[in-house]
């Protein structure tokens, strides 16, 4: 069901179900009015009627010696001057009845407060003590039927009042009006289509942008008019549009930093190959003295373990680079950290020992065991204190620290400036271009490690101050006992 015909099912329903409700109240309010009204004039009609008959019992009954005495008058009176619509009766028994209908005395006695809520239409001094009313109901007509007790004397009256006519005339309102009522909701229904139509413009609008969007078009944009909630949603949709053509250019950004990282891998590896060939023509064509020799041949050999360390480390950041991590979950593993830092000691031994730097590991409270897989931690531990080595001059000091917050590694040497931290962990970004060169790097390192990091749904903080010195904390620590 679309949404126009929801809305406007919705909105002529509640419309006819209220003005329904409402016609009933307003009916039944009505009907009780023109009840209280004629309850008024048939009680004025039974006061009156049960006074005379009181004065004129008063006037006589010196001349009536005992109880059937007044009964035989009460009888000849009421026949003589009261209508076809009462009854007669002395000390609950029936003394005349003229009508037609038969009446239940101790019934409306017992059940005569009916008219309770009448009161309130009724004319002060009409309704007083003794009185009893209700509606009956014989032969498909509505009686009005009221009972008094005539005072200080054993007779009692009734007087009824047919009121069919009353109840007949408020349901043929009832059914005017639900017919009237009809004939407005599809004339109404019709002005609402017409409206409705006008309002949801604006949301066929929409669905129109959105093919476009769907089909490539990320610069449309719909109209925002006015200030109601289908402007909102006009607003949220171009806010939406313009979030997806960012999107689309970050992809188109990343395309191109894909090919740049291609380029950057060309010259990474047409600088050492280039020296590498002209090192090996000179020792083919030319006779050169020993040294000059082993100087060529050393940098052959420096140049060609460049080359394999960088070759490995883009096929691990490659195999590293996927969303799904497969594989690595079926390798973790509980690892002690302390054995982490010596394996990582142990790899970098030469290194620390060339430059004369000091490594200082410390594993703290709670931060004894780690989950994950032991060869890619130690491949992020051996990265990250390279570049520690890389940065530090000699004689300084590097420290593999283990705490709650996670791992950290930290170096005295040159820092980063602020500005490069963002981009550190860009593939083959270098902070000194000659320097890093000149130290064997590529800038790959932090790539991978950032890589490694994600894989086991951890994270890189790198905090810096030029001239200082840089700490890189992975936020990885799970637990365990403590280690020293």
């Amino acid at each position: 069901m679309k949404l126009t015909t929801k809305i406007l099912a919705a909105t002529v329903g509640l419309l006819f179900l209220f003005s329904q409700l409402f016609s009933i109240w307003n009916l039944t309010e009505t009907q009780r009015m023109r009840l209280g009204s004629v309850l008024n004039s048939e009680l004025a009609r039974l006061n009156a009627s049960a006074q005379r008959f009181s004065e004129e019992f008063g006037r006589n009954r010196r001349y009536l010696q005992d109880e059937n005495g007044e009964r035989f008058w009460g009888r000849s009176r009421f026949q003589m001057g009261y209508g076809a619509n009462a009854a007669l009766y002395y000390d609950g028994e029936e003394l005349s009845n003229i009508s037609s209908f038969a009446f239940d005395l101790d019934y409306l006695k017992e059940h005569g407060d009916d008219f309770s809520e009448l009161q309130k239409y009724l004319d002060e001094g009409v309704w007083h003590s003794g009185v009893s009313a209700l509606i009956g109901e014989t032969e498909g007509r509505k009686l009005l039927i009221l009972y008094e007790p005539i005072g200080n004397t054993k007779f009692e009256l009734i007087h009824y009042r047919d009121v069919t006519e009353l109840y007949e005339e408020s349901r043929e309102l009832f059914l005017r009006g639900g017919g009237m009522a009809l004939a407005l909701v599809v004339l109404l229904l019709f002005v609402l289509s017409l409206a409705v139509r006008r309002i949801l413009r604006p949301v066929r609008e929409l669905s129109a942008a959105a093919a476009r969007i769907a089909g490539g078009d990320y610069r449309v944009r719909v109209e925002e008019r006015g200030h109601d909630e289908v402007t909102e949603v006009a607003r949220s949709f171009n806010e939406m549009a313009r979030q997806v053509e960012g999107q689309v250019q970050n992809l188109a950004a990343t395309n191109e930093k894909q090919r740049r990282l291609l380029g950057a891998l060309a010259h990474e590896l047409k600088t050492p190959m280039t020296g590498i060939q002209g090192y090996a023509e000179l020792l083919q064509r030319v006779e050169l003295p020993q040294e000059r020799q082993q100087e060529a041949l050393s940098y052959i050999e420096q140049e060609c373990k460049r080359l394999s360390r960088l070759s490995a480390k883009l096929l691990q950041l490659e195999e590293l680079s996927g969303e799904s991590g497969e594989g690595i979950e079926a390798e973790k593993k509980t690892l002690e950290v302390e054995r982490l830092f010596a394996e990582t000691k142990a790899l970098l031994q030469r290194q620390l020992v060339e430059k004369g730097l000091r490594l200082e590991t410390e594993v703290g409270e709670g931060a004894a065991t780690v989950e994950g897989d032991a060869d890619l931690l130690v491949s992020l531990l051996v990265n990250l204190t390279e570049n520690a080595v890389k940065a530090s001059a000699p004689g300084g000091t590097i420290r593999l620290a283990a705490a709650k917050e996670g791992i950290s590694v930290s170096d005295e040497g040159q820092g980063i400036p602020q500005e490069e931290l963002a981009k550190i962990l860009e593939p083959f970004y270098m902070v000194d271009k000659s320097r890093s060169r000149q130290a064997g790097g590529a800038g790959l390192g932090l790539a991978l490690c950032e890589q490694i990091a994600r894989l086991h749904g951890w994270s890189l903080e790198i905090q810096s101050k030029p001239g200082k010195g840089t700490t890189v904390t992975c936020h990885c620590i799970s637990g365990g006992r403590r280690s020293g």
